[in-house]
């Protein structure tokens, strides 16, 4: 009876030994996940504001968070300046690049904006 309490002993060292394993190889996955995350959103988050900076934006701007795009796997900025609290713009990065795009669009009814006599921060 020893041996096979022995054996059982042992099975479940090595159980208990791979499930250790097993979480913490997760936790790391999980870990560089979120860090990737958080370093992609740092570096929109720099990228738009440079572009708000260079365009003398920021002492116009009534709101600004930075929001993910589940459909499209990216940050983006969402925009309202004072001087048009009808609309919202957002701001998107171009993959890895500086290029920065402007969708503008209406409050209340969320249709994009195409004219600029409509929204003058869009991008044309």
């Amino acid at each position: 009876m020893s041996i096979e309490k022995s054996k059982k002993t042992k099975k479940n060292k090595i159980t208990k030994y791979i499930i250790i394993v097993v979480m913490v190889l997760l936790l790391l996955i999980v870990g560089v996940i979120f860090m990737n995350l958080f370093i992609k959103k740092k570096e929109v988050s720099e990228t738009i504001d440079s572009y708000i900076n260079e365009n003398n934006y920021e002492s116009h701007i009534q709101e600004k968070e930075i929001l993910y795009d589940w459909k499209q796997g990216t940050y983006y900025g969402k925009v309202t300046f004072e001087d048009e609290p009808e609309n919202y713009y957002e701001i998107y990065v171009n993959g890895n690049s500086d290029n920065v795009y402007v969708f503008g669009y209406n409050n209340n009814t969320n249709v994009e904006i195409t004219n600029k006599n409509e929204g003058r921060y869009i991008d044309n």
